[in-house]
């Protein structure tokens, strides 16, 4: 949100990226293929009016299959980067990973509506992206504050490290 140092254009500006992002995401989740949308740009919607609601359940992937790696990598490339423009805009770690998880049960779900086959497989592949990315960056953040202290104690400071007091 917006912080002291903040101003409203850095602010408008973050949230236009994120909703253009999840925009992203939508359109490639309704989307009749996304193999036509990425490789001739074809879109093209198809409703289903009485969708299956239990294969979201179904597992009828095979793994072996080199498309299925690259489709299940962009679910978690597409909710790891997510997670990253979410964290710049809300800067907390339970409201980054709120909206992940909405996101992913979203796209998921709104696909048994556009004849594509949504499913709790893809969903965990999501949140797994999303959660990487919060793990690497609470790993960051706590050698970043770690080298900060360490660096505070050398210029003379009387903080000791509170990794080894």
């Amino acid at each position: 949100m917006i912080g002291k140092d903040d101003d409203q254009e850095g602010f408008i500006l973050r949230l236009l990226v994120v909703f253009l992002y999840l925009g992203l995401l939508i359109l490639m989740t309704c989307t009749a293929s996304v193999t036509a949308l990425i490789h001739n740009l074809e879109i093209k919607f198809i409703m289903t009016e009485d969708p299956d609601f239990l294969s979201f359940f179904e597992y009828r992937f095979n793994y072996t299959e080199r498309y299925y790696i690259v489709q299940k990598f962009g679910h978690f490339v597409s909710f790891f980067l997510l997670a990253a423009m979410l964290m710049v805009f809300f800067t907390s770690f339970r409201c980054t990973m709120a909206v992940s998880l909405t996101a992913a049960f979203f796209t998921e779900f709104a696909q048994l509506f556009f004849s594509r086959t949504g499913c709790l497989v893809d969903m965990i592949y999501d949140l797994l992206g999303a959660g990487t990315f919060l793990i690497l960056h609470l790993i960051w953040s706590v050698l970043d504050s770690h080298w900060s202290q360490i660096q505070y104690n050398r210029s003379g400071g009387s903080l000791k490290r509170y990794f080894f007091s």
